[in-house]
């Protein structure tokens, strides 16, 4: 099974925020023997001028990569445009109010490798980043977010975590995205961010066209340390900080799509559908954009 994840921290004790391009060819290679053939690493949180840095270095990156290495897509930018009242384990002081000023501060020369946005679209004014985006081909998520309509996204991050949760009384974006056969949904299957039985309700609503699986996995996930810093927290195995708040996965995304298989929550097909077709119609790619020339 090919798989590709759109929403990854790092792992074997490598973090995106902070390695060198060295540790994104060991990365590369090390994740594509797991059948992984291409994601996008995810960026949280920082100052501007350690982003800007950040997306130097992942374009030399991407520009020296070979065969032997799962292809790196491009950058989902997850950490900048959030609401603090949904922050999670983010680091709200490193939080910029999403327009198109901002963001183009932030990326500079390095638009073209920025393929995923995550943001609250409540506080983007007239949706004017959220069009933005698009029409620049990145896609804009709804995630670490309070709204309660769906405004110009295409896609929910990380569903039912750092969003309201569903309510039979109120509507509100986790409801209406998975009622929108338009708009795909990331979701973390480890078991761990959304329990089984909901994972089972989720997936009998949303249309499995529109399903994105991903991993969400931490710099911590196969490595031996016994701890991290992530958004300037420690964070330990298990992927929790001393509160108990969840910051990603420490499971991979061939483990995820192992993990729903084996408790019959979904069948094979219906996981390489969302862990391949999907993202590839998502982004609007093909099969020639994952592999190297």
């Amino acid at each position: 099974m090919k798989l590709i994840d759109t929403h990854i921290h790092g792992g074997y004790g490598i973090n995106f925020n902070t390695c060198t391009g060295e540790d994104f060819t060991k990365f590369s290679k090390n994740i594509l023997k797991r059948g992984i053939v291409a994601y996008c690493p995810t960026l949280v949180g920082d100052s501007i001028s350690a982003l800007q840095n950040r997306l130097d270095l992942i374009k030399k990156a991407m520009q020296n990569q070979n065969k032997d290495e799962a292809k790196i897509l491009g950058v989902h930018l997850e950490g900048t445009f959030l609401n603090p009242k949904k922050s999670g384990i983010q680091n709200a002081g490193s939080f910029l109010t999403p327009n198109i000023e901002n963001f183009q501060k932030l990326v500079g020369n390095n638009i073209d490798i920025i393929k995923i946005v995550t943001l609250a679209p409540e506080l983007d004014e007239n949706s004017e980043l959220q069009a933005f985006l698009e029409e620049n081909n990145i896609k804009a998520h709804a995630g670490h977010t309070v709204a309660n309509e769906l405004y110009k996204v295409s896609a929910t991050t990380h569903h039912f975590n750092a969003m309201a949760p569903l309510s039979h009384r109120e509507n509100n974006i986790t409801l209406k995205a998975l009622l929108d056969d338009n708009i795909y949904c990331e979701i973390i299957g480890d078991s761990l961010h959304v329990s089984d039985d909901m994972l089972k309700l989720f997936f009998k609503i949303k249309d499995k066209n529109k399903v994105i699986l991903v991993s969400d996995a931490l710099p911590i996930a196969h490595s031996e340390l016994n701890s991290i810093v992530f958004c300037g927290k420690n964070i330990f195995r298990g992927g929790k900080d001393k509160d108990g708040t969840l910051a990603g996965s420490s499971m991979f995304l061939d483990e995820i799509a192992q993990n729903l298989i084996e408790k019959n929550i979904l069948n094979k097909n219906e996981v390489s559908k969302m862990v391949f077709d999907n993202v590839l119609n998502h982004l609007g790619l093909n099969n020639s954009d994952i592999e190297f020339n």
